[in-house]
């Protein structure tokens, strides 16, 4: 029971040391272990080698330096001996081959010893300190990057650990929480906000339903007498415009409200009657100016969705009309799963102001023209929030000749 406690507070200190006390641990560990392996190593390269030398030692016998020989005494056991100094030799030039090559490499693993090991422990150290606090809370914290790179907070992140990692996996959980309760308040809002203006678009018809009626009958009543009021039948005229507006106003409202729930529906096309609808939507909305339409499509069929790339279509080419002067070029162009329209007009282009806001909704722009048909600043909006509902994106420029230039990218298979 005692070893269980024992083992159970070495893993809690695990869990709880900190970073640089960890790495600490891991490089005290890994010395000690090279440390000893190092001279466990050496010994036995030592006494390998001193085995093979005992196969082959031999003993010799080195006299005195001051003995005299002559001779007449011959070289035999005498007390003289007794000053021999006995040597024993190793010749390695004797070995066997086998003998040879494990005595030399014996000797290169006693001079290599030390790097081999501390290289060895090295890497198990820095192995050790990954696995030991570095895997984990990275992985959790990739994880949680991916997830929320996919616009998915439907999940928790593990903050156990109670070191740096672990705090900073901590700071990622609350992160993520402050952004559901964000993502939240905001869908509360936006909701909120289609209420309002379903709410108002409907209390605001209803008047302006009767102020219409009101004026009508008024016209009808009065008759050829409105002739002789000049100024009664002006303002009778101006409250019609403005009723009109309104109702206008009323029905773009709808009109956002059903754009942002739009459920793109893509099918089969035939590309010829997609040209032809650019075409006869070009005369209508442009017929006394030149239209100049390029198209690089080789394909019989595409897939998109006709509908809402026609509204797209129309919105930008209406914007164009409204500036151009003489001529508007339109082109089509695919690469790949992107579907490319761009309409260009030879008017005086986007201030630097329109660049920026003009895809914003009810922007009209600094550049009017005299006598140009009054409108909300709806229409890059609408075509802005349609290109990312098919999978694009909308961009506004001015071209080379000085013209403004838009460009909207689909998604098309």
């Amino acid at each position: 029971m005692g070893d269980w406690l024992q083992m159970g507070c070495i893993k809690t200190w695990m869990s709880k040391a900190s970073i640089p006390m960890a790495f600490m641990v891991c490089g005290l560990v890994c010395l000690a272990a090279a440390l000893s392996l190092t001279k466990l190593t050496v010994w036995v390269a030592q006494v390998s080698r001193a085995e093979i030398e005992d196969k082959y030692e031999m003993t010799v016998y080195i006299p005195p330096e001051d003995m005299v020989f002559t001779d007449e005494i011959p070289l035999t056991e005498s007390d003289d001996m007794a000053l021999w100094q006995e040597v024993t030799l190793v010749d390695a030039e004797d070995f066997q081959d086998g003998d040879r090559q494990a005595y030399a490499f014996f000797g290169n693993l006693e001079d290599v010893a030390a790097i081999l090991w501390y290289s060895i422990c090295l890497v198990l150290a820095a192995l050790i300190f990954y696995h030991w606090k570095i895997k984990k809370p990275l992985s959790i914290l990739n994880h949680a990057a991916q997830e929320i790179t996919d616009n998915n907070l439907d999940f928790q992140i593990d903050d156990s650990g109670t070191d740096e990692l672990g705090r900073l996996c901590h700071a990622f959980e609350i992160m993520r929480r402050e952004l559901v309760q964000n993502n939240r308040n905001m869908w509360n809002a936006v909701e909120e906000r289609k209420r309002l203006n379903a709410a108002f678009a409907h209390d605001l018809k209803t008047p302006l339903t009767v102020i219409q009626g009101h004026t009508d009958l008024l016209v009808h009543e009065l008759g050829d007498h409105l002739e002789a009021q000049p100024e009664l039948l002006e303002s009778i005229t101006s409250i019609q415009k403005q009723v009109k507006r309104l109702n206008s106003y009323v029905s773009t409202m709808g009109d956002l409200q059903r754009l942002e729930d739009y459920d793109p529906r893509p099918r089969e096309i035939p590309a010829q009657r997609i040209t032809e609808a650019i075409s006869e939507t070009a005369q209508l909305l442009f017929p006394h100016g030149e239209v100049e339409f390029h198209s690089s499509i080789t394909e019989q069929l595409l897939v998109m969705d006709l509908e809402a790339f026609l509204q797209i279509y129309e919105n930008i080419l209406s914007n164009a009309a409204r500036y151009a002067k003489h001529k508007i070029a339109v082109s089509l162009d695919r690469e790949g799963d992107v579907l490319t329209l761009s309409i260009t007009d030879d008017g005086i282009g986007f201030s630097q102001k329109d660049l920026q806001y003009a895809s914003a909704p009810y922007y009209r722009g600094e550049t009017h023209t005299l006598g140009s048909t009054p409108h909300f600043g709806l229409g890059l909006y609408i075509c802005h929030v349609l290109a990312e509902k098919l999978g694009g994106s909308l961009h506004l420029a001015n071209s080379t000749e000085g013209g403004a230039q838009v460009t909207v990218k689909i998604c098309c298979i």
